[in-house]
Order: structure tokens, then C-alpha cells, then sequence
């Protein structure tokens, strides 16, 4: 952890000591009041609808001795308390966290992508775990707030960071990318997940490859090859213009900004993803309804190099992507495939981010975290990948922050689902077919209207509210039944997995 004089503290974040004794050194950071001692520097932030300059004196009576403000105001009996005054408190914040990370040689891995960030993380930091000591983003602190804190966690022990980065408006991914300073990075996909404030995939995907405007000559873009917005980059950015595949863009033609632009001609750009043409790629995918084996190839130029078995116990497409981001990391900063593999292995879903359990012999998948139209329609992969003893439902729930498109991007959803199900039972594979779909919300109603004008035989059920839902759900689920639920962390489907799972004990 970072460790600060408060006179050093004024002066990396340009701020001014207004009260107290300013012989004191700071270990900790906190933006919560409630969480600190006398070496914890408080950040209080202001918010929409809560100004954390209100609660500096109950981080005084917490223990904590030191704060930054943006007002001149001191909390009644905090008098010895030591006030920085700056512009700013999350600029200052991110000061700190970018003065720290200039400091340290540590490797930055950078994730960002529409979805996926937390699992890629996750995978990632897998490969890594069986050779080295890893930093890597706690709970959601992949933001403004967030992110500068941990780079501040840096210790010269770690041997990589890996690091989300997520946005949400123009301008962020610049900000923390100036704090982190990533070696090398990934995008994992461009999807409509924050459209509503970004308004078109192109935008969002110009804000997203700000990721890499401090690289340097030596740094890695690594970008999925099975995304045709993110193609179009490699198309344009790859130093190997050996491969048979033409050029979709002329050079240029893409909208980046012009420091995105330089740091891609400093850059490697490599992909991974199912198409023989990427870097490393997966072929020979199986799965026996608990697991998944694939085979990885890894090509440096036009010249393969690695080819090997990979088995997950995780199952759906955007699994074996994660795994290839991780195998291709492990190779750039020297980890043996073989490590990387057995690290990969151990891999298990993170809480409500397709966790899998079974439960009086239901088999429920809590994927409640969060969702997008491209998460939906992984996770609809991975409940038709598991085995069927009895019937399959799945429970999708609106998806916020989708702006004009929502009804659209809600009905693609279900027309999705309807199509894999024909395809999958024209190929004789009734194991995989979704017997029933449950929605909530306003929204999520037009997944019906897409199932049932693509599909046939898949029974369909709308609610407006968890509680009827969730009585719905409880009348008709059998044992040996799986479930699926997903929807935005707005919708609060954990609740539902939560009473299901205390009701399915009582049983």
C-alpha cells in the first residue's frame, strides 16, 4: 500500500493544508467514513445524491485524523483534525493513485469491454495464480473512484496487476487509463451496454480504446477477433499485413481519438477468439454438460508456435474467450502454458456471476450481477449446454440503461433464444431446448414477443413484479429442473435466488 507525508499529500494532489498538525503520515485510503484509523486519509466524495463532505466528522469519530475537502467548512469537533484542501476530491484521488503508479515497475494487464470485464479479470489472474503474485480489481473498483485506489494497493511485491477499467461516459476511460497506465490490455467486446448515455456502438467503442493512450513502444492491445467492431481496429493496426484476410477499413477510417491513434502505431495489436485468423484461437470445443475441453492454437506471425488442451470447469463460448486472454497474457510475461492450464482448471464462478448450485435437486444458475443483450444471450448458452433431466427455465429481467434501443435490443434477446433452440433440436439435441421463459419488468416483456415469433413449443410467462415471480417460480419448479435468472443488478434477481434457495431447503 502506498504510504504519504500529508505535506506530500498536498503537494502531488496541488491542494492546501487549511488546518491541523501536518506531521502525520497516511497508509490507507478510505472514501467510506465508516472504514479508517489515525493513518487512513478520508476522500469524501460527492455523489448525485449524497456529499460525503457531510459524514467528515463521523470519519473523526471513527479514529481517522487526516481529510481531503473541496469547501472551506471544518466539522464541528474535528478542530485537530488535518484538512488538505483541493479542487477536486476524486481528481486528488486520482492523483494520488497515478503518482503511486508512476512509481512502480509493476506490469498492468488493463480489461476493459462491454461485458466480461470481472470474469476475463478473473480467468486471467487464474492463469497467473500458480507462478506469481497478482494484484487484481476488488469487487467494482474499476471506476473513477475505484480504479485510483487500486493502483494506491500496488506493492513492489506484485509481479502483475490485473486491472477492469469500466465506463460509462465520454471521457472516463481517459481519465483512470492517465492513472493506470496500462503495459497491455484487452477489450473483450463492443456492445450496447451504457448506449443510452454513449448513443452508438461506435462511440462507445472510441471511448473504450482510450485504454491505450499511455502506451508505449512495447506494449500489447489484445482485441476479440470474433467482434467486428473491434476487427475493423486490427485490420487497421496490425504490424503483420501477411495474413489472407483483407482489409475491411482503409487506414484511418476508424473514429479513435488522435492520442488513441498514436499509441496504436506504438503498439503490437494481436486477437483472440474462434477464427483461425487470430492470434490464438479455439477449435475442437466439447462439452459434457459440467465441463468444457477445447483445443488452443497460438500463432506469432503467420507461424504457430503453441497448440494444446484446454479442460474449464465453467461452461458457455464466452468462457473459452476468457481462457485465450489468459493463456495469451501467460505467454507474453512468461508463465508456462502448462501452469496456466492447471490454474485455469481451478477456476470457479465468482458470486452471482453464473454460479451454478444445486439445491434439493434444483439446479439453479445465478448470473443476477448484472446483464447486457450479449450476456443474455451467453448465458443462454450455458443453461442449453447442461444437462436436461427434466425441464429448463429461464428467468431475464429488464436491461437498464439501453436508452431508444431498449425494446429492440430486448426483442433480439428472445428471437436469439428461439433460433438456437430450432437449430439445436434440428440437429437432434432436444437436451438443450428451453422449455419455459419467465420475464419481469416492462422491458424485459419484448424478449417474449421475440420468442414467440421465432420460436415453437417454449412456454412464456411476463411479470411487472419480483413477487408474483417469484410465487410463479416456486408453484412450478420440479425437481431436476434447472433455472437460469439474469437481469440488471437494478432488478434485484439475487432476492428471487435467495428466497428460492431458502424455500428449496424447507422441501
Amino acid at each position: 500500500m502506498a504510504t504519504f507525508h500529508v505535506n506530500e499529500i498536498a503537494t502531488i494532489t496541488g491542494g492546501t493544508i487549511i488546518k491541523g498538525n501536518n506531521d502525520r503520515t497516511i497508509f490507507k485510503i478510505s472514501t467510506n467514513s465508516k472504514v479508517g484509523d489515525s493513518d487512513t486519509l478520508f476522500v469524501p466524495i460527492v455523489g448525485e445524491r449524497v456529499d460525503a463532505h457531510d459524514f467528515i466528522a463521523d470519519a473523526y469519530r471513527q479514529g481517522i485524523r487526516v481529510t481531503l475537502t473541496s469547501k472551506d467548512e471544518i466539522a464541528e469537533g474535528t478542530e485537530d483534525m488535518v484538512y488538505i484542501k483541493v479542487n477536486h476530491t476524486v481528481e486528488a484521488l486520482q492523483r494520488l493513485g497515478e503518482y503511486h503508479r508512476d512509481h512502480s515497475n509493476v506490469p498492468i494487464i488493463g480489461i476493459t469491454g462491454s461485458v466480461g470485464k470481472t470474469t476475463t479479470k478473473e480467468m486471467i489472474a487464474a492463469a497467473f495464480s500458480t507462478r506469481s503474485n497478482v494484484l487484481k480489481t476488488i469487487g467494482n473498483m474499476n471506476s473513477q473512484v475505484g480504479l485510483p485506489q487500486m493502483m494506491l494497493m500496488l506493492e513492489d511485491t506484485h509481479e502483475v496487476g490485473i486491472i477492469e477499467m469500466g465506463m460509462s461516459e465520454f471521457g472516463e476511460m481517459e481519465r483512470i487509463a492517465k492513472v493506470a497506465k496500462p503495459k497491455m490490455a484487452v477489450v473483450t467486446n463492443i456492445g450496447v451496454s451504457h448506449i443510452g448515455q454513449l448513443k452508438t456502438q461506435e462511440n462507445i467503442r472510441k471511448e473504450k480504446l482510450n485504454i491505450v493512450n499511455y502506451f508505449t513502444e512495447d506494449s500489447i492491445l489484445l482485441l476479440n477477433g470474433d467482434d467486428q467492431l473491434l476487427l475493423e481496429i486490427y485490420d487497421e493496426y496490425r504490424k503483420d499485413n501477411s495474413s489472407v484476410k483483407e482489409k475491411t477499413q482503409n487506414n484511418g477510417s476508424v473514429d479513435l481519438s488522435e492520442m488513441t491513434r498514436r499509441s496504436l502505431n506504438k503498439a503490437s495489436v494481436y486477437t483472440f477468439g474462434t477464427n483461425p485468423d487470430c492470434t490464438i484461437y479455439a477449435d475442437n470445443i466439447k462439452t459434457d454438460g459440467e465441463s468444457t475441453t477445447f483445443t488452443f492454437h497460438y500463432k506469432n506471425g503467420t507461424k504457430e508456435e503453441l497448440v494444446d488442451d484446454i479442460t474449464l470447469s465453467v461452461l458457455g463460448k464466452h468462457n473459452i474467450l476468457n481462457a485465450l486472454a489468459a493463456i495469451f497474457f501467460a505467454i507474453q510475461l512468461g508463465i508456462d502454458p502448462l501452469a496456466a492450464k492447471e490454474g485455469l482448471k481451478e477456476y470457479k464462478p465468482i458470486a452471482m456471476r453464473g454460479e451454478i448450485e444445486k439445491v434439493n435437486g434444483i439446479t439453479i444458475i445465478d448470473d443476477t450481477y448484472n446483464a447486457s443483450p450479449d450476456s443474455m444471450k451467453g448465458a443462454i448458452h450455458v443453461i442449453m449446454d447442461m444437462p436436461k433431466e427434466h425441464k429448463k427455465f429461464i428467468v431475464f429481467a429488464d436491461i437498464l440503461e439501453l436508452g431508444d434501443i431498449s425494446k429492440k435490443c430486448h426483442y433480439e434477446v428472445g428471437e436469439y433464444l428461439a433460433k438456437q433452440c430450432k437449430i439445436e433440436k434440428a440437429c437432434g439435441k432436444e437436451s438443450t431446448f428451453i422449455d419455459e421463459v419467465i420475464t419481469i419488468g416492462e422491458e424485459a416483456k419484448y424478449i417474449l414477443d421475440g420468442v414467440r415469433e421465432n420460436g415453437e413449443d417454449i412456454n412464456t410467462k411476463s411479470f411487472m413484479e419480483r413477487e408474483e415471480a417469484f410465487k410463479y417460480i416456486k408453484t412450478n419448479l420440479t425437481k431436476r429442473d434447472v433455472i437460469l435468472l439474469k437481469g440488471s443488478r437494478g432488478m434485484k434477481l439475487d432476492l428471487i435466488v435467495e428466497r428460492l434457495k431458502e424455500e428449496l431447503v424447507k422441501c
